[in-house]
C-alpha cells in the first residue's frame, strides 16, 4: 500500500492577496487527495480570508513574517524603507525560526510547500523533511533587480530558497524572472480553479451601456489615491458603466459614486475579482493573480505601471510584447484618464480582444503541483 501524506505545513506570504488566492487552490486539492489531511496555515494578515473559505477543516498559526517591500502612498516600491526591511531580516529570520522549533512536536509535517517565505525551507531542513516553492518570482530576483542587491541579506535569502526540494514556476511566457541559481524548477500552467471563483456570485454586473469596465484597487491598494482623485471625470465618458472598488474611499466620495449615473460602486475584493468575466475591459495593477484571471477569462485591460517594482515591470513587458494589454502610467489619472481611455477603447481594445481570443490558457498548475509532489513522496 502506497503511503500517503497525511500532515503538511504551509507558509503563505502577506505580499498582496495573490498568495494566498493561489495557495487556496492547492490546499483545496489536497483536501480532496486525502480528505482526513491536516494542514497547518503559517500567516498572519489572510488568516481571516483563509478561514472564511475553509472553516475549522484546517489548523491556523499566527506567523509574523519578517520579509516584505514598503510601498510609498504613489504605490511604488519605497526603497529607503525596504532596505531597513532587509537589513534587519537576517536577525528576524533566525528569531522567527527558534520561535518554531519551542513547539516542535507541532511541526511533525510530512512536508512543507510555500510561495517562497524564506523560513520554510530553512525549517525544513532542521525537520529533515522535503520542501516545495511555488513561485512567479523568488524574492533574491526581485531584490538583484534593485539597488538592494548588494545587501547582505539578499544573498542569505536565495541560500534559503536553494533549500527548497523543488520550486515549481508559474507562467504565461516563456521568459521566467527567477535566477539561474535555481537547477530544481518544474514549470506548470497557471493556477486558477473557476468553481472556486464564481461561488457566491451577485447579479450587480448587469448594464445597459456601451462599455462596461472595471476599476480595481488591488489588494495592494497602491492605487487608492489616484482611482479617487480620477472619480470626477469618470462621468465625461457616458458610454462607459465603471464598476470601483470603493472600499478605501471616504464617505464623501462613496456618497458621489452612489450619485452617478455611469458609476457603480463595488464592495468586497471577493465582489471585485467576480466582476472581471462580466466586463469588457478593466483598468488594474499587473499583480500576477489579476494577469491570470485576464488571461483565462480573456479580458482586455490597461495594467498600471509600478515604478521600482521589478515584479511588475516584467509582468506588463511580457504581457504587452504577447499584444494581451495596453500599459498606463500612474500619471495618467486624473484628468489625463479619460483621453486615455478613450485611445484605449477607439484604438487598442479590439486588437487585444483578437490576441487573447487565439490563446489556450491553461489553468491547472495545482494539478500539475500535487501529483508531482505526491510522486516524489511516494517514491522516497
Amino acid at each position: 500500500m502506497k503511503k500517503k501524506i497525511n500532515k503538511v505545513g504551509i507558509f503563505i506570504s502577506d505580499e498582496g492577496f495573490g498568495h494566498s488566492v493561489r495557495q487556496r487552490v492547492i490546499i483545496n486539492n489536497l483536501l480532496l487527495y486525502n480528505p482526513k489531511i491536516k494542514i497547518t496555515i503559517f500567516n498572519s494578515k489572510r488568516l481571516l480570508f483563509l478561514k472564511q473559505f475553509f472553516g475549522n477543516k484546517l489548523k491556523y498559526k499566527f506567523y509574523p513574517h519578517t520579509l516584505f517591500t514598503v510601498k510609498k502612498k504613489s504605490g511604488e516600491l519605497n526603497l529607503a524603507e525596504t532596505n531597513k526591511i532587509l537589513v534587519q531580516w537576517p536577525k528576524k529570520s533566525s528569531l522567527s525560526i527558534r520561535k518554531l522549533l519551542k513547539n516542535k512536536k507541532e511541526l511533525n509535517f510530512d512536508l512543507i510547500i510555500s510561495d517562497l517565505v524564506p523560513e520554510a525551507f530553512n525549517l525544513a531542513k532542521i525537520l529533515n523533511i522535503p520542501s516545495y516553492g511555488i513561485a512567479r518570482f523568488a524574492w533574491d530576483w526581485f531584490f538583484y533587480n534593485t539597488r538592494l542587491k548588494n545587501l547582505k541579506a539578499t544573498q542569505i535569502i536565495k541560500n534559503s530558497l536553494l533549500l527548497a526540494d523543488k520550486i515549481y514556476f508559474s507562467t504565461f511566457a516563456k521568459k521566467k524572472i527567477l535566477s539561474n541559481n535555481y537547477l530544481n524548477i518544474k514549470k506548470i500552467n497557471l493556477i486558477f480553479d473557476r468553481k472556486i471563483f464564481k461561488e457566491g456570485t451577485n447579479e450587480f454586473f448587469k448594464s445597459t451601456n456601451t462599455y462596461k469596465c472595471l476599476i480595481m484597487d488591488n489588494g495592494t491598494k497602491t492605487n487608492s489615491n489616484l482611482i479617487q482623485e480620477t472619480i470626477k471625470y469618470l462621468k465625461k465618458l457616458k458610454n462607459i458603466d465603471f464598476y470601483i472598488s470603493v472600499d478605501n474611499f471616504s464617505d464623501k466620495i462613496k456618497t458621489y459614486v452612489a450619485e452617478q449615473r455611469n458609476l457603480i460602486p463595488v464592495e468586497g475584493l471577493k465582489n471585485m475579482h467576480r466582476l472581471i468575466e462580466h466586463v469588457d475591459f478593466l483598468v488594474a495593477r499587473g499583480g500576477f493573480n489579476t494577469i491570470t484571471e485576464i488571461l483565462f477569462f480573456k479580458k482586455p485591460a490597461l495594467l498600471i505601471y509600478e515604478k521600482n517594482n521589478p515584479e511588475i515591470k516584467q509582468n506588463l513587458n511580457q504581457m504587452y510584447k504577447l499584444g494581451y494589454c495596453a500599459i498606463m502610467e500612474q500619471t495618467s489619472f486624473k484628468l489625463k484618464f479619460v483621453k486615455k481611455i478613450n485611445y484605449f477603447v477607439n484604438e487598442q481594445l479590439k486588437k487585444i480582444q483578437l490576441n487573447l481570443n487565439s490563446k489556450k490558457i491553461q489553468t491547472n498548475g495545482a494539478n500539475q503541483i500535487l501529483n508531482d509532489i505526491i510522486k516524489n513522496y511516494e517514491k522516497n
